[in-house]
């Protein structure tokens, strides 16, 4: 699994590199590199896991982070704002945005990133609403590879989006705006309310 030393940090150049299709099969290298981000994603989750490896958690992380320059990441997150609080977790090799919607929405908190230790506070990264994606996805469990297409909407598609932006050499601080800086119909993906519950925008 890869730890904290292993992770490149921004003003690295590896970091602005679009990277390489990754050939299928998969060789032994990439195995091992998808294997490492997808459990890394999977360790990152627990806390105790977390304290044990002194790792930071996150909800997604690519080959690029890891010093490989392949179009593999991985994501475990859970959309919260969903009554079903589904969870979403892949490891995606060669992954596509298909589509966009026009809606854009941005985290009212700001993004975070594993290559990124300074803060950002105050500052935004604006999205698709929706996308659709498609590619191929590595099983964990049985090591076996499927194709794939989904719909991601909110914040699931937040993660794929940041994520896929670190395949082509860019990272969400170059892409960072002052909320007030947006077009107004560009807007916050939630708002907190009194009892500090998170409330999805109403005119999505």
């Amino acid at each position: 699994m890869y730890l904290e030393k292993d992770i490149v940090k921004e003003g690295n150049a590896l970091l602005n590199q679009k990277c390489k299709k990754v050939s299928l099969p998969l060789s032994s290298d990439d195995e091992a590199c998808i294997r490492g981000l997808y459990e890394y994603m999977v360790v990152s989750a627990v806390d105790e896991l977390v304290e044990k490896y002194k790792i930071r958690p996150g909800v997604g992380i690519a080959a690029p982070q890891v010093g490989v320059e392949k179009r593999m990441f991985a994501i475990n997150c859970v959309d919260f704002l969903d009554e079903e609080q589904k969870q979403y977790c892949y490891a995606w090799i060669n992954p596509q945005i298909v589509a966009t919607s026009k809606k854009m929405t941005y985290l009212p908190g700001g993004e975070g990133c594993l290559s990124v230790d300074r803060t950002t506070e105050g500052l935004v990264t604006p999205r698709h609403m929706s996308i659709k994606v498609k590619g191929t996805i590595y099983d964990f469990n049985t090591r076996k590879l499927k194709n794939i297409s989904m719909l991601l909407t909110g914040y699931p598609a937040i993660v794929f989006q940041h994520e896929y932006d670190h395949l082509d050499g860019i990272l969400y601080t170059s892409k960072m705006y002052k909320p007030e800086e947006l077009d107004e119909d560009i807007v916050p993906l939630y708002t907190i309310n009194e009892k500090g519950e998170a409330l999805v925008e109403e005119n999505e």
